[in-house]
């Protein structure tokens, strides 16, 4: 997508050299949902609200915008989107058997309907050029976050006001967890996009950026899931670009690393391991874990949540019935009061039994398998890089639940499988 070819269709802004005919109302329509399409990249690092706005936009304008024959044979022939739209109707279908209050079904079903973004994209940004300004749009916005990260943590701005970070964690708009999240998987495009560049000094400049992402996420802000997930994308880069031998050079590396944090015991990262390690020392099963302790949290959930699988593995406790089953479970114990396992794998097998698990980890597979179906070399990379970013997230949170991760898992799903002609054969070049 950022490769040569992409940038110079990106680059098109300007008036073309034929003498194009009037647009019609519903070319000018089409066009400004679009760029709705490219503002939402932006939008999805930076605000909340218009998230929402935009989706709502998008959505409606899609629905309404004609074309059926056409966006109905873009769905048909996309498996990414028939398998959204199957999550979807899981969702409707749990409601049915749900044990959850109409609030909660309601709030569920809500944030459920972001992955009918994922059709509309796949309709709307079928062109290249699209999908290169909305990969722009949200490069651009989490640079933007990147500057406002680093003078939040150098003292130069307060994390007063519209701020959400101080210098110890030092995020611009969105929690930890999610903005090293969102970094992480920036960084890879970054990478992806440097091989790519067709200047030595572009390929300088993205690949100091690119650094300066890592360098926020292991090392000034305390989000350990995105840690996680930067490890991840950084060994499977090495692994894309080198094969075997980037599977060693990742092993050295990933050494360092840990030698690096062993001897540095003032790092923010050798804090983070070091506090994981007492959090699960000090848990014990069925004694409700500190407020403070994040690991401990996480088991007490997962020791529960898998009780409450096994009560009901077939149909599960239906959409939005978690806080209700969970409160059930551990309000013995004074460990209640939690709406979602804070694992998404663990969350859809819950609420859906057997088969939100498996359209769940059918969707992951199927995006692997087609991403070396799409164009170029950037738009594979990423999209697999996408399907590595929410496979680690949703064991480790509620990705689908979650504002921002959800909004990424729509919007990148859509805009990158975009892309899928619906057939071929994968090359060799994009075998990994």
């Amino acid at each position: 997508m950022l490769d040569r070819r992409l940038v110079e269709r990106a680059a098109s802004f300007g008036p073309s050299t034929a003498i194009p005919g009037p647009r019609t109302a519903h070319e000018h329509a089409e066009n400004a949902v679009k760029w709705a399409a490219v503002l939402l990249g932006f939008s999805i690092p930076v605000s909340v609200v218009l998230d929402n706005v935009l989706l709502g936009l998008i959505v409606l304008f899609w629905i309404a915008g004609g074309q059926y024959r056409d966006k109905l044979a873009a769905v048909r022939g996309n498996p990414v989107a028939l398998l959204a739209l199957a999550l979807y109707a899981l969702h409707l279908l749990g409601s049915f058997h749900s044990i959850g209050t109409d609030r909660d079904v309601l709030e569920a079903l809500a944030k459920a309907s972001r992955l009918l973004l994922i059709p509309a994209l796949i309709f709307l940004l079928r062109e290249p050029v699209w999908r290169a300004r909305g990969i722009a749009a949200f490069l651009a916005s989490m640079l933007v976050t990147l500057v406002l990260s680093y003078l939040l943590w150098l003292g130069v701005l307060s994390g007063k006001g519209w701020l959400k970070g101080v210098p110890l964690d030092p995020v611009a708009f969105k929690t930890h967890i999610t903005h090293n999240v969102y970094m992480a998987f920036a960084a890879f495009l970054l990478a992806q996009a440097a091989l790519d560049a067709a200047t030595r000094p572009g390929r300088v400049v993205l690949a100091a950026l690119c650094a300066a992402m890592v360098a926020n996420v292991l090392l000034m802000v305390p989000g350990r899931t995105g840690i996680v997930v930067l490890l991840v994308l950084f060994v499977y880069f090495l692994c894309r670009r080198f094969r075997l031998k980037g599977l060693a050079l990742a092993g050295i590396a990933l050494g360092a690393l840990v030698a690096v944090v062993l001897a540095s015991p003032e790092s923010m990262l050798h804090q983070r391991v070091t506090l994981a390690d007492e959090e699960y020392q000090e848990w014990r099963a069925g004694i409700p874990p500190a407020p403070t302790s994040s690991v401990g949290l996480r088991l007490e959930l997962l020791r529960n949540t898998l009780a409450i699988i096994g009560s009901n593995p077939v149909f599960g406790v239906g959409t939005g019935g978690f806080a209700q089953a969970y409160a059930r479970r551990a309000g013995n114990t004074g460990a209640g009061g939690r709406d979602n396992p804070h694992n998404e794998i663990l969350m859809m097998t819950a609420q859906f039994g057997v088969a939100g698990f498996v359209l769940l980890a059918g969707l992951f597979a199927t995006q692997w398998r087609l991403a070396a179906r799409l164009p170029g070399q950037f738009e594979p990379a990423a999209a697999r890089a996408l399907v590595l970013t929410l496979a680690v997230a949703s064991a480790l949170s509620s990705t689908l639940m979650d504002h921002g991760e959800g909004f990424l898992f729509a919007y990148m799903s859509g805009l990158l499988f975009a892309g899928y002609p619906g057939g071929g054969t994968p090359s060799r070049a994009d075998a990994v």
